[in-house]
């Protein structure tokens, strides 16, 4: 009978599905990335390190929340010399603007699972109407935390010029950025 345990707990896992209730993102599950055009001949890719974020999801009803706030100072490109220059004023200019933020009160629903958030997002002190596409939302219950777990892929697309950032755009590096966050989340 022991060995069968861990077969019968991740099928249980498996069974969760309500995404109803309030969420809090795990920061060591949840990863802001980027991809924008380097020279035009390729694209370079970049992810965030440090973040947290909730979400409260009401299907149907009116207290639909999300937010996501993000450190801009753990940009992360895996090129060194990039990240020395992602915190000045060139870019992210981090010892003014610190935090990046994406608030969104709509959230869009097909057969029960979130699709689509809209919101805005403020970078560099501007904010901006940003609606975001939600791909491939599961739920399930973690095995260990016995806890509801949901997860989602994220995705949206900016022109940075919009947010005051337009240190070689567009030929050095592209106006268009390509935004994505795979988010765990936690019910509270």
């Amino acid at each position: 009978m022991k060995t069968w345990l861990p077969f019968l707990l991740l099928f249980a896992a498996g069974q969760a599905g309500a995404s109803a209730g309030s969420y809090t993102f795990d920061p060591e599950h949840t990863f802001p990335s980027f991809e924008i055009r380097h020279h035009g001949v390729s694209v370079m890719r970049g992810k965030f390190n440090r973040n947290i974020g909730r979400a409260v999801l009401d299907p149907g009803g009116e207290r639909n929340y999300v937010e996501l706030r993000v450190d801009a100072s753990s940009a992360d490109t895996g090129h060194a010399g990039l990240n020395s220059k992602l915190p000045g004023r060139n870019f992210f200019d981090t010892a003014q603007f610190p935090e990046i933020r994406f608030v969104a009160t709509q959230i869009d629903y097909a057969d029960g699972k979130p699709v689509a958030a809209h919101g805005e997002l403020t970078m560099l002190g501007v904010t901006r109407p940003l609606s975001v596409e939600i791909r491939d939302f599961t739920c399930t219950r973690h095995f260990l935390r016995l806890r509801t777990l949901c997860g989602a892929d994220v995705h949206a697309t900016i022109r940075r010029t919009d947010f005051g950032m337009h240190y070689g755009a567009p030929m050095l590096i592209g106006d268009e950025v390509r935004l994505m966050v795979a988010v765990e989340a936690f019910r509270d």
